[in-house]
């Protein structure tokens, strides 16, 4: 009996000793990229950070996998949570490779995010591209999908909407939405062009860097941009987002004979929100419309 309870006592303190070493090292966004157990393949491309939370996205440019981790406890009496999501992507996001260097400069406070080789806050978010100044570059031009996307907090990739048995994407499922870090919404302008009749060139406006891709596209037909539909677009980014909104998309594509506008907003937050792969109808918003614009019907 006494050795049964001597094993117990070892058990129990070496539970303790471990959740606390590994609260310790969530301390420190090196220690949580340790314990991350991310492949030396990958790249590290985005790190968020929040109160009792981290979480680091990467790029493997051979496998072209896009992958964010999630690493989380609450307290050096739980164990720590660990959660990843992984897609593949046809973007490059190896131009946004960052230096190791710099997990040893988080900001004090929190949320923060790492992204193109700085760190930004609340106080300093990130200064994306307005879509107003990104879509005037293509007014007039054949488009075969437009997509904006904003985050409030967290890293957000490849998440659904789970209706019965049936999935719908939220988000564009291999583009990487980091937060805007602002009470002033900033979206993510995601512009896919026609390149043949199943093929795309896709380019992603970030704050201070554009990435770029090309390849198979679920999305047929196409319209030529007008001030119009951005008019539109303008509209709903602007008075569709609450101060519940977690997370948003705003698209256009051909429904036929027209170019549709929908939108979907993720209107509740919990921390992990973004790591869910789909998410129950009553947490979101959606709606689809027609535009005057007409498709046509992409020639190969």
């Amino acid at each position: 009996m006494r050795s049964l309870f001597v094993f117990l006592l070892i058990l129990l303190l070496s539970f303790f000793a471990y959740n606390a070493y590994t609260y310790h090292q969530l301390s420190s966004a090196e220690g949580t990229y340790k314990l991350a157990g991310i492949s030396n393949s990958e790249k590290l491309i985005a790190v968020y950070h929040d109160k009792d939370c981290w979480q680091f996205a990467t790029y493997n440019p051979k496998t072209q996998e896009l992958k964010v981790y999630y690493i989380s406890q609450n307290s050096p009496l739980f164990f720590r949570t660990r959660k990843t999501k992984t897609v593949e992507t046809q973007l490059n996001y190896s131009p946004l490779t960052l230096d190791l260097k710099l997990l040893e400069k988080v900001p004090e406070g929190t949320p923060s995010l790492l992204f193109a080789g700085k760190w930004y806050t609340e106080q300093n978010p990130p200064n994306f591209p307005t879509v107003e100044q990104i879509l005037k570059q293509y007014d007039n031009k054949t488009i075969r999908r437009i997509a904006i996307l904003y985050a409030k907090k967290e890293l957000w990739i490849k998440t659904y909407l789970h209706v019965d048995s049936r999935a719908y994407e939220i988000g564009t499922e291999d583009v990487l939405v980091i937060p805007s870090l602002s009470n002033k919404p900033s979206f993510i302008p995601v512009i896919e062009i026609p390149n043949g009749e199943h093929t795309s060139i896709l380019a992603v406006y970030y704050s201070d860097v554009t990435i770029t891709g090309s390849g198979k596209t679920f999305y047929h037909g196409s319209f030529k941009l007008n001030g119009q539909l951005i008019e539109a677009i303008l509209n709903v980014s602007t008075h569709h987002l609450t101060n519940n909104t977690s997370f948003a998309k705003i698209e256009s594509y051909c429904f036929f004979p027209n170019a549709g506008l929908n939108w979907v907003s993720v209107e509740k937050y919990f921390k992990g929100i973004s790591m869910k792969e789909r998410l129950p109808t009553w947490h979101l918003n959606r709606k689809t419309e027609d535009t005057p614009l007409k498709c046509n019907k992409q020639e190969t």
